[in-house]
């Protein structure tokens, strides 16, 4: 089997301009791309930002820019499903789209083709997510930082319930 070839920022950009036309990018001269604009996966107007670049990252990342996610009522940000969170600034959190593990995503895919449709279906599980408390979507690993902390603090506790 052969290399994978990259797909270049000019083929990325090409694909979205055909597939997301209301899409606007913005190139950067370090060679980031940012895209932006507005999708509708069921109920709810979003408007996202798609961050790529080849030569300093390769997967792409997208945040929600408006309206900020929010927690189920009496939650926390950190509680949102499939985030990749930042704790310095949590509204600017990416949307965790696949498992990397997974071989879902490589260098030689379009964003259009594929992260945009998974941003779609993030969106909409999102959007159930609110109306029945549980993530309908599929998933891998913990839904959220919130679950992955609270194990952490359960280990410790266990760990250290034995020492006196």
């Amino acid at each position: 089997m052969g290399k994978v070839k990259k797909r270049s920022p000019h083929s990325q950009m090409s694909a979205m301009r055909r597939l997301w036309p209301r899409f606007d990018c913005e190139r950067k001269p370090d060679g980031l791309l940012i895209w932006s604009g507005y999708l509708r996966p069921h109920a709810q107007c979003y408007k996202i930002a798609v961050f790529w670049n080849a030569s300093q990252f390769e997967l792409p990342y997208v945040m929600i820019v408006c309206p900020d996610l929010e927690p189920l009522k009496g939650g926390s940000f950190e509680q949102i499903p499939h985030l990749i969170y930042d704790d310095a600034n949590p509204k600017h959190s990416g949307l965790c789209l696949f498992d990397p593990d997974g071989n879902e995503w490589c260098k030689a895919k379009l964003i259009a083709e594929t992260t945009m449709f998974w941003t779609c279906e993030w969106l909409y599980y999102y959007e159930i997510w609110h109306v029945t408390g549980e993530w309908l979507g599929p998933s891998i690993g913990y839904e959220s930082i919130a679950e992955i902390r609270d194990e952490e603090a359960q280990a410790i506790r266990e760990a250290v319930a034995d020492v006196h």
